[in-house]
């Protein structure tokens, strides 16, 4: 048996322009998602892990920082969710 660990973020994290991009990744086939992403009744849960280059030249702006303070936090995915908790060491973006 397997256990994961997810952080839980709020979606103030995220640019609306990148909340917009998560919606349309999660309509995609798995194979064509550059980050494998998951929609939620209240925002999104995405994958932590690190492909290299390619795939983080496909993510918006923010998404790499946020990605990698998962890891740092031994957390395979976050869960960005409109009433999660705000982070103070991490931007926020106005909606």
């Amino acid at each position: 048996m397997k256990i994961g660990h997810y952080l839980v973020l709020s979606t103030a994290h995220l640019h609306l322009a990148t909340a917009e991009r998560l919606n349309g990744w999660a309509g995609l086939p798995a194979g064509e998602q550059p980050l494998a992403v998951s929609i939620t009744q209240c925002g999104w849960f995405v994958e932590t892990s690190d492909d290299g280059p390619r795939r983080l030249a496909a993510l918006a702006e923010e998404l790499p920082a946020l990605l990698a303070f998962g890891r740092a936090h031994g957390c395979a995915f976050i869960l960005f969710d409109c009433d999660g908790p705000r982070e103070p060491s991490l931007p926020i973006f106005p909606w």
